[in-house]
């Protein structure tokens, strides 16, 4: 079987995508441990994460909704598509992996636990891979993409 062939349209980036999260959500967080923090710095990292989690999910919702049109599941631009810039687009990328990141994040400062630690490292990686992959196929299909993506942050405004 070819790897590639698996990739080429972007089904199998979403497979993998679900399990990661799934596996971060809703499988076990403390096989290898919690983080050892103490009582307050521990309390304060779950406040933070009560304070995220539902900016991320936010953020995620306005993003989905202002693609309107070109929401897709799979990280191939639709045919007949546009490119938003506009609303959360102006300020970074890809808004809604930003959204599921800070998800991602709050979950870690939630359970505090080594494995989810992990857990939402490999979910960072995988956004990048996955990322990379979309704004290769947004660049042979927008040819404004180029001039988007210098002016534009990946997830992080201002940053990165």
């Amino acid at each position: 079987m070819n790897i590639k062939k698996l990739f080429q349209n972007g089904a199998t980036y979403v497979l993998i995508q679900a399990v990661l999260l799934g596996i971060l959500f809703l499988g076990p967080a403390d096989w290898w441990g919690i983080l050892p923090f103490s009582p307050t710095v521990s309390k304060i990292l779950k406040m933070i994460a009560l304070l995220l989690f539902p900016l991320g999910l936010l953020i995620a919702i306005v993003a989905a909704i202002q693609l309107k049109k070109n929401l897709t599941p799979l990280p191939m631009p639709i045919e007949h598509g546009e490119l938003v810039q506009t609303g959360l687009y102006a300020h970074v990328r890809h808004p809604i992996y930003l959204g599921v990141i800070l998800m991602a994040l709050a979950w870690f400062l939630h359970t505090q636990a080594t494995l989810t630690l992990v857990e939402f490292i490999a979910v960072m990686i995988f956004f990048e891979v996955k990322s990379r992959k979309e704004e290769y196929w947004m660049g042979q299909v927008y040819p404004e993409y180029a001039g988007y993506q210098r002016r534009t942050a990946k997830l992080i405004p201002g940053v990165y």
